[in-house]
């Protein structure tokens, strides 16, 4: 298969493994999620036409979308060398593009992003949201670059991105909202209350998304020492790791008990049974085997487990929503 070869039906399909379209299905879910089963029934339950304008939200998701494929283009260009010995049958940069083709790709994509940003900004009257676009951006590029090879701060940087998904969405809702002097001080007793939710979803994505992060290390340990990272696993060891990855989880699950408890006082038992059978089971399930589980193939289905726990957390949205 040459570089820049034409784009067949199976080299669609790696170029949509190039974009990570689970990954982006995700964030879509996860911000419409955030938008009418949280913010709408929230804050607008008694004005729902004061919400920000459907056009600018749905700009808000391409922007994030973008930016995320612009983050996967340019990680997948400096990991080459290490993609050729972990996932040689899922690469695309040298084969069905050239490098050269990424880093235009990956320009492109972002600066659409900028300028749809700043648009937004714009909109709500805060040019100092447009600047949050460009330094995700800058991110994502020092994290491939440089950051991804070092100890933690690779894992910490791919889990906070993962919680700006969810609060990117709260705060430009946020400004929107500053904008209506008369509708802000309506429902600023819901706005601490919005928050929590807000803060306790990105806790959440944030935790997850660690988990699965230093598990991806554990996967590609052969591939990450050809090129001299310093990961968790490489540096510590895959045992000392395992310890880190069960204490991460212990911290999720009881965060998760708590949040359980505050919604069986409010009544909310469907909610604390869905929470129960589906992401608390998975998170145990996963504790369990992380200390059990010794090969990449292992490693692998651990890594899409937790892509199923954080996606069972998102749909709780509805299920709170189905439930008031």
């Amino acid at each position: 298969m040459s570089v820049n070869a034409p784009i067949s039906v199976p080299n669609l399909r790696v170029l949509l493994q190039l974009m990570r379209l689970p990954n982006v299905l995700i964030i879509i879910l996860t911000q419409l999620l955030l938008r009418y089963c949280v913010i709408e029934p929230n804050l607008y339950s008694e004005s729902r036409e004061a919400i920000s304008p459907i056009t600018d939200f749905l700009i808000l998701i391409l922007v994030t979308v973008l930016i995320a494929v612009g983050g996967y283009v340019i990680n997948d260009y400096f990991d080459v060398k290490i993609d050729r010995i972990n996932r040689p049958e899922r690469m695309v940069i040298n084969k069905l593009i050239s490098g050269h083709t990424a880093i235009k790709l990956h320009i492109i994509l972002n600066g659409i992003a900028m300028v749809l940003g700043f648009y937004l900004a714009w909109r709500i009257k805060a040019i100092s949201f447009g600047l949050v676009f460009p330094f995700i951006s800058g991110i994502l590029w020092i994290y491939s670059a440089k950051y991804k090879r070092m100890l933690f701060w690779g894992n910490f940087i791919v889990a906070v991105l993962s919680a700006f998904v969810i609060l990117i969405v709260w705060l430009f809702e946020f400004f929107w909202l500053r904008l209506n002097a008369f509708q802000f001080i309506e429902v600023l007793p819901d706005i601490r209350w919005v928050t929590r939710i807000f803060i306790g979803y990105a806790m959440f994505a944030f935790l997850v998304s660690m988990v699965r992060e230093i598990i991806k290390d554990m996967e590609d340990t052969e591939g990450d020492k050809s090129v001299g990272c310093k990961t968790l696993p490489i540096v510590v060891g895959i045992k000392y790791t395992r310890l880190i990855v069960g204490a991460i989880l212990l911290a999720t699950i009881i965060l998760l008990g708590y949040a359980q408890m505050i919604l069986f006082r409010l009544g909310m038992l469907v909610v604390f049974w869905y929470f129960m059978v589906t992401v608390q089971t998975g998170a145990v399930y996963l504790l369990v085997k992380i200390f059990r589980t010794g090969n990449k193939q292992e490693y692998h289905y651990l890594s899409s487990l937790c892509k199923l726990i954080m996606l069972a957390g998102i749909l709780s949205m509805e299920v709170i929503f189905i439930s008031n």
